[in-house]
């Protein structure tokens, strides 16, 4: 083997570049090109076609909500698989009033849609200090689970 790279040189080192260059341009085809693609969740979104949430039933859940009387302002933003809905509430809404707006939400997306997407609520209120609160519901889980709450 020594003897036969030592007398074709020349050759052996066109071939060596010639694979490295190969090798090279398949390493950038399959890892750093598809960072450019402009899909920024990749294949996370498979199939969300089939789980759209229309318009009307947004505005259903949110016309519902402020039916509430200490309910200020809701504001609704999907990034993703995550539906955010924000509660603006007035200062004497109780926690546990407020928490219940969630009910709403879950009754008004389909089972079908609440299995693909997360929903988060954040609740807010300027003048009381008990506000912000946020839940979170995953789609593998049933209900709400609520964090950021004050000691009141």
């Amino acid at each position: 083997m020594k003897q036969f790279i030592n007398t074709h040189k020349k050759q052996c080192l066109i071939g060596g570049i010639i694979f490295l260059v190969i090798f090279l341009i398949v390493m950038v085809w399959l890892f750093i090109v598809p960072v450019f693609s402009n899909n920024k969740y990749g294949d996370r979104l498979d199939d969300i076609e089939n789980h759209k949430i229309s318009s009307s039933t947004i505005d259903d859940i949110e016309n519902t909500i402020k039916e509430n009387k200490l309910v200020e302002s809701v504001t609704y933003h999907n990034e993703g698989r995550i539906l955010n809905f924000i509660i603006k509430v007035a200062p004497e809404m109780k926690i546990e009033d407020a928490k219940a707006l969630d009910d709403i939400i879950l009754d008004k997306i389909k089972d079908k849609d609440q299995e693909y997407y997360d929903i988060q609520i954040l609740i807010d209120s300027d003048e009381n200090e008990s506000y912000p609160i946020s839940g979170y519901k995953s789609k593998t889980k049933e209900d709400f689970v609520y964090g950021n709450e004050a000691v009141q």
